[in-house]
């Protein structure tokens, strides 16, 4: 099975319809059992999950605990392109004037993310997944649904 590229098309290769969710709209759990139920519905949906040193974590959510760890099944890797290797790629094409790499990836298999490296978390789920008020408010196939941690 092949990673999906990053930023995620209107349709998989399948032709099924994805949806990053926003999470913006979404008040915030203000109860232990508020934020349990929230944590509830993500479980086994696919998250990206930014770090601090710029890697991205592509995976299925199995289980956090009380200091922000992630737990990951079927995780891949995905970091940018080193300085030197942009700097290379910049020389090559510097009359282009614009430069575009890929992202190096790798296969994890299950993978904890520590929570103090933990910059953005983004759910993936397929349009058909989606609650018929979220299909509603949501005007584009494509939104994105994020979660900032501070």
């Amino acid at each position: 099975m092949q990673p999906p590229s990053f930023p995620l098309s209107r349709n998989n290769r399948r032709g099924r319809s994805k949806a990053i969710m926003n999470y913006d709209a979404l008040p915030t759990p203000t109860s232990k059992p508020e934020a349990t139920d929230f944590l509830q519905t993500l479980l086994n949906k696919n998250l990206r999950v930014g770090t601090t040193d710029g890697r991205m974590f592509w995976g299925s959510f199995k289980c956090t605990d009380s200091d922000c760890n992630l737990v990951l099944q079927h995780t891949y890797e995905y970091r940018p392109p080193s300085l030197a290797q942009l700097e290379a790629a910049a020389a090559q094409d510097a009359q282009k004037g614009k430069v575009v790499m890929d992202m190096t990836s790798r296969y994890l298999g299950l993978v904890v993310v520590p929570g103090k490296y933990i910059t953005k978390i983004e759910v993936e789920e397929f349009a058909s997944q989606l609650k018929a008020s979220e299909k509603k408010a949501t005007t584009q196939q494509h939104a994105t649904r994020k979660v900032e941690i501070s």
